[in-house]
This record gives C-alpha cells, sequence and structure tokens, in this order.
C-alpha cells in the first residue's frame, strides 16, 4: 500500500467512527461497536464484513490493502458510490487556513478554481437526490437500536434463545423477528415489547433477523453447538423440526453410521425419502475461511433404494457456508459446488468429476489458500474455484446424505497447516 492510499484509508475510518460515534479499546473498536458497524454496512452496500475484517482493519499497525470490495463497503455507509469517487470527493477538501495573494493573482484563481466549485456542487445534487422520491416503507432511526440473546441451554439441541429488543428509538408501520435465513420464520413482534423467545432446532451458527417494515435493522449471531456429533434425520431440508435419533452416536466397525435399521427404529419411513445429517458444530482453533483445509472419507449405503445416491458436505462459517453435493454417477446435473458467494451447479457447468460410484468408499480433501479451493477426489485434483469475500471463522461441519451413509475419518486443518480436529471413530 503506498502513503497516500493508508492516508485515505485511515481518513475513511476516522469518518465511520465519528459518524456512527464509535470508541475504541487497546485501539480496536469494541465488539458491539463492530456487529454494529458490520450490520450497517450490509444494509448499505449488500456485503456482509466478518468481524475478524473488521477488526484486521482497525488494528493499529494494520498496513495491508484492503480488497475492492471490502473499500467499496466501507465507503458505502458515509454515503459514497465507491472508493474512487470517496478519494475523489477528498481531493476538493479545501485548506484549513487560507493563503493570502496579491490581488491579480487572486483573480486570476478565482476563475480557475469556480468551475471546479460548479462542478462538486452538480455532483453533490447528483447523488443526494439521484434516488427522487424518499423510500416510505423504509425505517426511520434515531438512535441506539437493542437486539441480543440469551440460551436457556449451553450446548446442544432443541435450545430456546430469549431475545432482548428495543425498538423505541424506530418509527416503522411493522416489526419482526427472523430466526435466521429462511423467510417462513419470520414473526410479527410487538414493537411496545422488549422479550421474545424462539426454539432453534438445529445446531449452527444462526443469524436472528430484527426486521423493521422490509428492512433488516439489527442481527444477533446465535452460535448452537454440539457435544461431538449430533446425528438429525428429517424427511425434507425445510422441515422445521427433525427427529433425534435414539442412537446418538452410533459407531460401527470404526466409522460414523446409521444404519436403515436405526432409521426405522427412530420412526422414519425407510421406504420414503429422508434426510440423515451428521452435525459436529464447535469452536475450531484459529481456523479461518480464507486458508485450511479438509480431509475426510464416506460413502452411501448399497442397500438404499433412491434413484440418485447423493451426499453433501457443509462446512458453516460465520457469515457464509461451503458445500460440495455428489452425486451417483448418471445423476451429475444434481451435482453442485459453493464457496461463499459463487456458486456452481452442474446444470450449467460441467461438474462431472462430482459423480461417483457413492456405494464405494470416496476420499473427499479440499484445500483452500488465500481464497482459492482445490478440490481432491481421491487424491486427484478435480475442481478449483476462487471466492472474494472474507466469511470469519470456520465453526461447523455437516455431512448430509439422501439416504443412510457413513464417515470413516475427519481432519481439520488450519492456514498454519495445524491440525486442529480429528476423529477416526475407533470408539
Amino acid at each position: 500500500m503506498n502513503h497516500s492510499e493508508r492516508e485515505y484509508i485511515g481518513l475513511c475510518k476516522r469518518l465511520i467512527e465519528e459518524k456512527f460515534q464509535l470508541e475504541k479499546d487497546n485501539d480496536t473498536l469494541r465488539q458491539r461497536d463492530l456487529e454494529y458497524l458490520a450490520d450497517n454496512i450490509e444494509e448499505k452496500s449488500g456485503i456482509r464484513l466478518s468481524l475478524s475484517t473488521l477488526k484486521r482493519l482497525w488494528k493499529k499497525d494494520y498496513d495491508q490493502t484492503p480488497h475492492p470490495s471490502t473499500l467499496q463497503a466501507l465507503v458505502s455507509i458515509l454515503g459514497y458510490k465507491d472508493w474512487q469517487e470517496f478519494k475523489l470527493r477528498q481531493t476538493y477538501i479545501p485548506p484549513a487556513s487560507p493563503i493570502r495573494k496579491e490581488k491579480s493573482e487572486h483573480h486570476f484563481n478565482r476563475w480557475m478554481i469556480l468551475p471546479i466549485v460548479i462542478a462538486v456542487a452538480v455532483l453533490f445534487w447528483l447523488i443526494a437526490f439521484r434516488s427522487g422520491e424518499p423510500d416510505k416503507t423504509k425505517p426511520a432511526i434515531n438512535g441506539p437500536v437493542i437486539f441480543t440473546g440469551n440460551k436457556t441451554v449451553a450446548q446442544g439441541v432443541p435450545s430456546t434463545i430469549i431475545f432482548n429488543y428495543d425498538v423505541s428509538n424506530v418509527k416503522a408501520d411493522s416489526f419482526f423477528f427472523q430466526q435466521s435465513w429462511n423467510e417462513q420464520q419470520k414473526v410479527k413482534i410487538d414493537p411496545e415489547g422488549h422479550y421474545y423467545s424462539n426454539i432453534y432446532y438445529y445446531p449452527g451458527f444462526h443469524k436472528a433477523k430484527l426486521i423493521a417494515n422490509d428492512s433488516v435493522i439489527k442481527r444477533f449471531a446465535v452460535h448452537i453447538t454440539t457435544d461431538d456429533w449430533l446425528p438429525l434425520i428429517r424427511y425434507s431440508f425445510l422441515d422445521n423440526t427433525p427427529i433425534y435419533p435414539k442412537k446418538s452416536h452410533p459407531v460401527i466397525n470404526g466409522a460414523l453410521h446409521m444404519t436403515r435399521n436405526d432409521v426405522r427404529a427412530s420412526g422414519i419411513d425407510v421406504n420414503t425419502d429422508f434426510v440423515l445429517s451428521y452435525y459436529n458444530v464447535r469452536e475450531f482453533e484459529n481456523t479461518y475461511s480464507d486458508n485450511f483445509s479438509l480431509d475426510t472419507r464416506f460413502e452411501c449405503d448399497s442397500d438404499n433404494t433412491v434413484a440418485c445416491a447423493g451426499f453433501q458436505l457443509v462446512i458453516i462459517c460465520e457469515v457464509n457456508i461451503f458445500f460440495i453435493r455428489m452425486m451417483g454417477k448418471g445423476c451429475e446435473s444434481h451435482t453442485g459446488i459453493q464457496m461463499g458467494e459463487v456458486f456452481h451447479d452442474g446444470a450449467k457447468n460441467d461438474l462431472s468429476a462430482f459423480g461417483r460410484d457413492l456405494h464405494k468408499w470416496q476420499r473427499l480433501r479440499i484445500k483452500v489458500a488465500d481464497k482459492k479451493t482445490t478440490i481432491y477426489i481421491d487424491e486427484q485434483p478435480v475442481y478449483t474455484m476462487s471466492f472474494k469475500k472474507d466469511f470469519g471463522k470456520v465453526v461447523g461441519l455437516v455431512y448430509h446424505f439422501n439416504s443412510t451413509g457413513a464417515i470413516d475419518y475427519v481432519k481439520l486443518k488450519n492456514g498454519q497447516d495445524k491440525l486442529v480436529y480429528e476423529d477416526e471413530f475407533y470408539k
């Protein structure tokens, strides 16, 4: 980063601190200020910056070059279209004290500066009024908005969260609570009230939303962890309530394995479609979305009756998810890969490498280095793709089977190539 660019970034951060009256603690912003800032940035720009990204930006010794999308997100809450406009507008800041010049020279400079002043005024007018009539559906926020939550159980599911909210500083027609990403779980709440409780039936890193009219005005992260591996069964991914099998930690012959008999014993009709999932949601030491690796081995049961055997590995991050969906041979159109904001599906991309005989053991390895992903199957690199955004820490692993299946082992390493989690299911 050159000197002038560093100055612009420093100025941008100071203007943000002044606008939102943010306070520093040990040369960085406080946690609640970072969360508040992340919410405002996402509302203005549609870009979600993770808390780890904002923490790095506000470090006293920060001297790296942020990604252009990060810079655009920062200046969006200051009212600028992009980073270049921000820098251009700062060029016209007048000096603190005018310098006296001779009359003739002053007369000359006045005519030179006048077109610039007019141009800046026109630009400001266009920016201020380009949206036309004000959006009457947008809520008016006149002060702090409170939205926090407390668990009634420390770990596991189901888990009730008692949310505390205060929207007395918000003027809007209606207010809603949304449990996570699913809009069908949005419920109306009383703006005069302060508490709303909600049950979470799935582990994960959920983002509860406080909504005024159609705008998200606050988010709260709900990290529901598991004690080791937790199997869940449901008939559809859209089911709000899963079935918790009676066999809570089924290890058979050195593999994590729920059989069809186990599923049947849990009250599931094994002759219809169902999804078997294994969740492991926890804190993984110093493991971030832009640099990590995962090595695992799995198979689908050969006695399944589904036409297309399917498997999906999901890596849960603080902000988004990664997943790889593999299918049986002949069903490649249903394959898919998502790395944060980038999604490739088998219907529009050549993902034939992810069509395999899933009734045999498959070794799958993912390596992410500086936001570039390489996927290996049986130690052969089969696909690469890159993403641009920072999604924070890795906080969970989920294995989905569209019938029954088994996991042989799991090994997760962080960006320093340190093994942070391993399970070979010996017991």
